[in-house]
């Protein structure tokens, strides 16, 4: 089966790709972000009367609200490049066949390099609105739910088994059960 999709880019979804890829590739760095948030806040917190206490739970609370100021910053830093330059944002298809999936720029229908061949992504996301495949840590491609329609799950299968991956998100993990859950029972 073969599956053709495309994607304008827009200031919004760069923030969307922006994050997924700190959500894929930077779990390390959420992690002492969380770790060291948690104990500012408490020591914060535990010396209130104190001038320090104030200023450290401040801190604490600014690493748990700005977890994205970096992702965001790259996104908005490209937008205005572009906007600078006078340039559209980026459109894409995006040709999934049975070995590697095409990536031809819009409105020219010109291929972007050779064939990204399914072993070789690096990475697979999913949120509400875009499934991700990402090549690398340092670029990916966004692909909108709506374009395929009732054609969704068979996608989602369809990756996952070509990649021998599977998508990861932010969607609740009784979320994730539920569509595995329909997804055998309607196998």
């Amino acid at each position: 089966m073969e599956y053709q999709v495309e994607m304008q880019h827009t200031e919004k979804s760069f923030e969307a790709l922006a994050h997924m890829q700190y959500d894929l590739f930077c779990m390390g760095n959420r992690v002492a972000r969380s770790l060291l948030s948690l104990v500012l806040v408490i020591l914060g917190v535990v010396n209130f009367s104190q001038w320090w206490g104030i200023l450290i739970t401040a801190y604490g609370c600014y690493l748990v609200t700005s977890t994205y100021s970096a992702a965001n910053h790259t996104a908005h830093k490209l937008t205005k490049q572009l906007r600078d330059s006078g340039l559209d944002f980026p459109a894409s298809r995006y040709v999934f066949k049975k070995k590697a999936m095409e990536v031809i720029s819009l409105p020219e229908e010109t291929p972007l390099g050779k064939p990204l061949a399914y072993a070789e992504v690096a990475r697979l996301g999913e949120d509400r609105e875009y499934f991700y495949i990402f090549r690398d840590r340092y670029g990916g491609y966004m692909i909108p739910k709506a374009a395929l329609g009732e054609r969704e799950d068979a996608f989602r299968d369809f990756l996952e088994e070509k990649t021998a991956q599977s998508f990861q998100g932010r969607s609740a993990p009784v979320v994730r059960l539920l569509r595995r859950l329909r997804r055998r029972g309607g196998a």
